[in-house]
């Protein structure tokens, strides 16, 4: 097993690709999204109808090593306060697909 940390974004759609190319400059490959969430919080109720999907909010999470998300923390603070959003952090621990020895 190894100590990791996990982040977890929940973003409007439309600037996927510019939190993704934020990962990218951090040399973060792999991360999951899931498109058209739903939720009810500060701003009210979010629903994942919308014809266009523009207005509809993803979730999108990565787990990488500590100092990275480290190097990556002013990046992070400086698009949720352009585009909003939330991000969640946890020090989680990743079972890999090779015995323990």
């Amino acid at each position: 097993m190894k100590n990791m940390t996990k982040v977890e974004l929940i973003i409007e759609s439309v600037y996927e690709n510019r939190l993704l190319a934020l990962f990218k400059k951090h040399k973060i490959g792999g991360y999951t999204i899931i498109n058209d969430i739903e939720g009810a919080g500060g701003h009210g109720l979010k629903t994942g109808d919308d014809v266009t999907g523009v207005f509809s909010n993803i979730y999108v999470f990565t787990v990488c090593e500590a100092e990275v998300y480290d190097a990556m923390d002013k990046d992070i603070r400086s698009f949720l306060k352009s585009y909003g959003g939330k991000c969640i952090l946890s020090d989680v621990r990743i079972l890999l697909g090779t015995p323990r020895k």
